[in-house]
């Protein structure tokens, strides 16, 4: 009976020992990048009040465990380096060594089911599929897990670009990240945070929409959904539960904090289409979310309007409505931008094959407002002002940059409406930076429109190609 009594003490201890043995997150993995020019921060948990050293590249850092056994060691900002090199992790005598680490710029590719498209069901990417080997680039891919709790963990691997692994990755995030390494010569490091048919709500922290009084309401529901989310059985909710309210930030994102990363590629927005306004005050509680779990309150991030669709029968004014709430938050935002995709859709299928002019836009954006590569004609123009002379109207815009016709053809998707609010067509053309519009049903113009219509399709860029965001204005 002591005996017995002798050998439970004994796997008492040692289970209590093994639960402070020497952990980091599982996507510490060999061939991760870590974010130059930042201070880079590694973390995990060992036996509290132990010591624990980490060192990379000639620098070291020695911090000691909490009483929880939690341990957060910073390590001074590094340039980048495409050389492979160890990163030892060490506590009472064990060390966990990390291999084939890279120094570079890391970026969260992040959004719903046309973020998490692979590139290998992408058109006209076998070239790009072949020589992935070739890029320094590595690849996190976030599994699709939920959780009603903010978890420490979440499993990935990061794996080396080749064309076996970068074919199943995401084909925007990969497109972008390639161009990236190829225009600057620094290792890109993409971990794909996406799951299709998600909504920004699942995607946020739960008090990120207390934040901000415009959100009330939508804080309240979310606050009553997370509430039946906790007191409901995995089989008594909803089977997507990519849907739920905090359930992919939980999940998917919290455990991935405090990483050092460079910015942030959002494709979201199919799923809260109809919503108009409020999902771009939806996009400042993401943003804070983000911001804060990164640890970077300037956090870059890039917003890909959803291109055009048809939506079933649905009013054709909510998407560029939609729009115009990407525009708005990405305008109020001095750390955010957009990109206009008028002429990246395809009106019968939600999920474009084609991806490669959106990624290319998206990655010049990219280069000229984190990398100072490019100009402002990487910028979409926006509407300024409109003046009415006699029968037409004179629209400036911002960053113009050499307005045109992308076929050369008569400026379209243009409406004009008098007092009677009754919208016809018009036509317009370019002249010195400015759209000259008018319609002989019109004779004194009180609104105007300008690609506001779901699968509309404009045809006035900027000298790079890039469209013009529609709008919709008084006179």
């Amino acid at each position: 009976m002591k005996q017995c009594s002798l050998w439970q003490i004994l796997l008492v201890l040692v289970l209590g020992l093994s639960s402070f043995a020497l952990e980091l997150p599982s996507f510490f993995t060999d061939q991760m990048v870590l974010q130059r020019d930042s201070e880079v921060r590694i973390w995990g948990k060992a036996a509290p009040g132990s010591q624990v050293a980490v060192s990379f590249a000639g620098q070291s850092s020695q911090v000691t465990a909490d009483a929880d056994g939690k341990w957060l060691a910073q390590l001074p900002p590094m340039t980048a380096s495409a050389q492979g090199r160890e990163l030892q992790v060490t506590s009472d005598g064990t060390t966990k060594t990390f291999s084939d680490v890279l120094v570079g710029d890391i970026w969260l590719c992040a959004g719903q089911s046309n973020m998490q498209w692979m590139l290998r069901n992408t058109n006209d990417v076998a070239d790009i599929i072949a020589a992935s080997g070739k890029d320094t680039i590595r690849l996190l891919s976030i599994p699709l897990v939920w959780s009603r709790d903010p978890r420490e963990d979440v499993k990935g691997r990061w794996v080396a670009a080749n064309p076996e692994t970068s074919a199943r990755f995401s084909s925007v995030g990969y497109l972008v990240g390639q161009q990236l390494a190829s225009e600057t010569s620094v290792p890109m490091g993409l971990i794909m945070i996406a799951w299709g048919g998600c909504r920004v709500e699942s995607m946020s922290r739960l008090d990120s929409f207390d934040r901000f009084p415009s959100l009330k309401q939508v804080g309240e529901a979310v606050r009553n959904g997370v509430a039946d989310m906790k007191a409901k059985k995995d089989e008594e909710l909803r089977k997507d539960k990519q849907r739920l309210p905090t359930a992919l930030y939980n999940a998917m994102v919290h455990p991935l904090g405090p990483m050092a990363v460079k910015g942030m590629l959002w494709y979201q927005g199919e799923d809260n289409h109809y919503e108009g306004a409020i999902y771009g005050e939806k996009l400042k509680a993401l943003a804070l979310s983000w911001r804060e779990c990164f640890q970077n309150p300037t956090l870059p991030i890039y917003i890909v309007q959803i291109p055009p669709w048809q939506y079933g029968n649905e009013d054709p004014t909510k998407i560029p409505n939609f729009w115009l709430a990407q525009q708005t938050f990405a305008e109020s935002d001095p750390n955010a931008y957009f990109i206009v995709t008028t002429d990246c859709g395809q009106a019968d299928d939600i999920h474009p094959r084609t991806k490669i002019p959106l990624a290319r836009r998206l990655a010049k954006q990219v280069l000229f407002k984190s990398y100072g590569i490019g100009d402002d004609s990487a910028m979409p123009p926006t509407f300024k002002s409109a003046e009415v002379k006699d029968d037409k109207v004179i629209v400036s815009f911002n960053l113009p940059n050499g307005l045109k016709s992308r076929d050369g053809n008569p400026i379209t998707f243009l409406t004009l409406a008098g007092a009677d609010g009754i919208y016809h067509e018009a036509t317009g053309f370019v002249q010195n930076d400015q759209l000259i519009v008018s319609s002989p049903n019109v004779k004194t113009p009180a609104m105007i429109r300008f690609g506001w219509h779901k699968l509309a399709m404009p045809n006035l860029v900027n000298r790079a190609g890039h469209p013009v965001a529609p709008f919709e204005q008084k006179l």
